[in-house]
């Protein structure tokens, strides 16, 4: 009898130890949805906030982006849209060198600052806000392409050849993909005047221009499974028939610089692009 009594209050004691594990395990399974509710809670009240907050976008260029930015009323137009503009150009370490050859080495090197770069902040560096769109453009003597060049291209060789410049990009690609949460958009290299190149170079420069936005793109978005990369055609938007900038487009016969119509008429177009691709403030 005192046996059975023991074994009782033993299968008790144990039913009893084994209730308290069981209400401890649902207490701390509670307390882990609450936290789970005030974390998702709290990123919700982030997430909105971001969404008020303008969308960073760097813009790195040179003489021709800063016309674009000013002449042209890209940044006030931009800001409009929730979108504000850091210009990287001259003066400022990633604003230089921005031929096509240029491009592979400022993102392996580089990317870090590009993703930081603020025009205000101290060195030019931002450690708490990042510019979620990366704009970049290289200036009109990159579409003087000299030759289609060879079978495999060379994306640090300087010669302006259309493999080079393909090779540029099929490499960049891998950097790009990277970083899905970026938006990076290419915008080809304006044309020039008639005497500063010739109708062969010329266009080449258009059938490069025309790859990147097809063949190019669509198969960056085929292998990637990403739509973080887009080509806006500067190009397309100032040249004529012949491939280089049009008459009334022009400052003289021997500048290429576009003047400041040409620079309104790229900003209408920019604008019409990023609606197209349903791009604003709201980017994410």
């Amino acid at each position: 009898m005192k046996i059975l009594t023991i074994i009782l209050i033993i299968s008790l004691l144990g039913n009893i130890v084994g209730l308290l594990v069981l209400y401890k395990y649902f207490q701390k399974a509670q307390h882990v949805k609450n936290l789970e509710a005030k974390l998702t809670a709290k990123q919700e009240v982030l997430d909105r906030v971001n969404e008020l907050l303008p969308k960073r976008l760097v813009f790195i260029h040179h003489s021709v982006g800063q016309n674009w930015i000013n002449d042209g009323g890209l940044k006030d137009s931009l800001m409009e849209l929730g979108i504000s503009v850091q210009s990287a150009t001259y003066g400022y370490d990633i604003g230089e060198k921005t031929d096509i050859n240029d491009w592979l080495p400022k993102f392996e090197n580089n990317l870090d600052k590009i993703f930081k770069f603020d025009n205000l902040a101290p060195h030019n560096q931002n450690d708490t806000l990042e510019n979620e769109i990366i704009m970049f453009k290289s200036c009109f003597p990159n579409s003087d392409i000299i030759s289609e060049g060879g079978k495999n291209g060379n994306p640090y060789d300087t010669t302006r050849t259309i493999a080079n410049y393909e090779a540029t990009f099929d490499s960049l690609k891998n950097i790009f993909s990277q970083h899905p949460r970026k938006l990076f958009i290419y915008v080809t290299a304006p044309p020039l005047v008639p005497l500063r190149t010739n109708p062969e170079n010329a266009a080449r420069a258009r059938k490069f221009n025309n790859w990147m936005k097809t063949e190019f793109l669509k198969k960056y978005q085929e292998e990637t499974k990403l739509d973080n990369f887009l080509v806006f055609d500067l190009f397309d938007v100032l040249a004529d028939k012949n491939n280089v900038l049009k008459s009334e487009y022009r400052r003289n016969d021997r500048d290429s610089h576009p003047n400041a119509q040409a620079s309104k008429a790229a900003t209408k177009a920019f604008l019409k692009f990023l609606e197209a691709h349903r791009i604003s403030g709201g980017y994410n």
